[in-house]
């Protein structure tokens, strides 16, 4: 029956029962009509028992009994929120690291418990430290500027040049400047979240620059970060020019006590690392374990032609190579050997 057929019926004297008798089915467009049940106490919100109340049941009234609440599915803990992948700043040329992130790449951090891998590390940079003593090195280069460069991509320098860095930065008596001169890759950059902002080359190419200014701080005390940059022009020739020497002897001399690491390209891969090279006056040369070929090694070597090479770092060696340490392996390379 529509609507408008019980208004007529009402408006023609029907009762209240003729309607609900003579009335059909309702059409599904109409919401049915809500079922009457006796009255019962309104079951509290807890417990599964029978509800009842101190009083009684009202006269007539069911007893109703509450239905049992659904048991609490199990949830798995929220998971601690996760850093940004790139640090956070925390100020104007001040930035924040997530040693949590570092770690999870396998890089060294401070208060870590001490693995093989610090110990090695520990090894690789005593022997560079005490190449800074006066006299220990057959030239007067300065000793505390150091370049980690490769024969060729994917050898692990970065890595290495990473975990120094943060290696010499636990020293009491030493500060570190990581400086990252690979324009093209940036990985050190990438490494500690500072690619894309002005740094080396930038300072190179534009005299209005300083060098204070481009330096960043960050939340571990001893280390310092100077980006690539930005600028891509004339790359080999910025490092060769009288400015990036002027550069090598003030930040050489300004602070007696740090350690300057330039990670630099391989040395077959572009002509910036034998730019760099007559700068420095320590040079280590990463050689992957069982994959960098020794024509490569050797063709380096040609290329650094005149240049000390300090060391050579093995990496990702599986064989013991001394006093038990089987991951880094440091092989240091006499004065005396071209």
């Amino acid at each position: 029956m529509s609507i408008i057929e019980r208004a007529m019926n009402r408006m023609n004297g029907a009762g209240p029962g003729e309607l609900e008798k003579n009335a059909p089915e309702v059409a599904a467009s109409e919401p049915p009509p809500a079922p009457v049940e006796p009255a019962a106490a309104a079951p509290p919100p807890a417990p599964s028992a029978p509800v009842s109340t101190p009083s009684g049941p009202a006269p007539g009234a069911a007893v109703a009994e509450a239905p049992a609440a659904p048991k609490p599915v199990p949830r798995a803990p929220a998971a601690a929120p996760y850093r940004a992948q790139l640090p956070e700043p925390i100020g104007e040329n001040c930035l924040y690291i997530d040693l949590e992130r570092l770690a999870a790449a396998g890089l060294l951090v401070p208060d870590a418990p001490t693995s093989r891998q610090s110990e090695e590390y520990q090894q690789i940079k005593r022997r560079l430290l005490g190449n800074m003593v006066p006299g220990m090195l057959p030239h007067d280069r300065p000793a505390n500027l150091i370049m980690i460069t490769s024969s060729v991509p994917g050898e692990g320098k970065t890595f290495t040049s990473s975990n120094l860095a943060l290696s010499i930065a636990m020293e009491v008596d030493h500060t570190v400047l990581a400086i990252d001169t690979d324009i093209v890759k940036s990985d050190l950059s990438r490494t500690f979240g500072v690619a894309g902002r002005v740094g080396l080359y930038d300072l190179l190419a534009d005299d209005r620059l300083e060098l204070k200014d481009l330096l960043i701080r960050t939340s571990i005390a001893n280390l310092v970060l100077l980006p690539s940059g930005r600028n891509y022009e004339a790359t080999t020739e910025l490092l060769a020019s009288q400015r990036m020497r002027d550069l090598c002897k003030e930040i050489a001399h300004r602070y007696k006590d740090r350690v300057v690491l330039f990670d630099s390209p391989p040395v077959l891969a572009t002509t910036t690392a034998a730019a760099l090279a007559p700068q420095v006056g320590q040079l280590v040369l990463v050689v992957e374990a069982g994959k960098t070929k020794q024509e490569l090694v050797k063709e380096s070597l040609q290329q650094l032609e005149g240049v000390q090479v300090t060391g050579v770092i093995l990496n990702k060696s599986k064989q013991p190579v001394s006093r038990g340490y089987d991951y880094y392996g440091y092989y240091y390379r006499p004065n005396s050997e071209k």
